[in-house]
């Protein structure tokens, strides 16, 4: 009958996967002894690395609440800035901004026009800086507002230069000589280092303007 076809089908069927692998069905696995020490020894070699990680993880936070917090970073240097008719080689002027290390913690910089004569006594400071020690009564300096204690910091200059025209560039030409405004740098420690000699000079060069402007004078003035 067809139930007792069906059990010897499944027998049969048995019989060919016992053939064909040399398993019985139902049969556990084995695994070699090889096999099974590398599967122990990797899953112990795991256990040690998370076990690794968790210290270096406690050992991390502990270090860092013994340092405390992160030290504040330290603030940028003040500058003192301005913007001055800034010269170029080919007799141009462009205002640019400039900036000045300050010589007192709280100072700001104040620009004068004063006609020449100023009427103001330079003396080299201590800081290396250049001072106004005095500035004379009813003089075009305390006109302008000049103070005594002020730093100078850049004054206008003049200078006799050659100018050459572009045709007499292609022609040979050697130019002609020609007063040539710029702005002096008065710091003393630099960049670029000036003498005091250097500084007077360029203060008393605007006398030497052919056009007669008044001496443009940068001052840092202590609050």
């Amino acid at each position: 009958n067809e139930p007792t076809r069906m059990m010897a089908s499944l027998r049969r069927l048995a019989l060919l996967v016992v053939a064909a692998t040399g398993l019985s069905p139902g049969a556990p696995r084995r695994i070699p002894a090889a096999q099974a020490r590398r599967e122990m020894a990797a899953s112990e070699a795991e256990a040690l690395l998370a076990q690794a990680e968790a210290l270096r993880r406690e050992a991390a936070e502990a270090e860092g609440a013994l340092a405390g917090p992160a030290p504040a970073p330290a603030p940028a240097p003040r500058r003192l800035a301005c913007v001055l008719p800034m010269s170029k080689p080919d007799w141009t002027v462009v205002d640019e901004e400039v900036e000045f290390a300050p010589f007192f913690n709280e100072s700001s910089l104040v620009l004068f026009d004063v006609p020449v004569p100023c009427g103001i006594v330079l003396e080299e400071a201590d800081d290396q800086g250049v001072a106004v020690v005095e500035v004379g009564a009813g003089s075009n300096a305390e006109l302008a507002g000049v103070r005594v204690g002020d730093r100078l910091r850049a004054t206008s200059a003049v200078r006799p230069q050659m100018e050459m025209p572009t045709w007499q560039i292609v022609a040979g030409g050697i130019g002609r000589p020609k007063m040539f405004r710029f702005i002096f740098g008065c710091d003393l420690r630099g960049p670029p280092r000036r003498s005091f000699e250097d500084v007077l000079a360029a203060v008393a060069s605007n006398r030497d303007d052919p056009q007669a402007r008044p001496a443009l004078l940068v001052l840092e003035r202590p609050l």
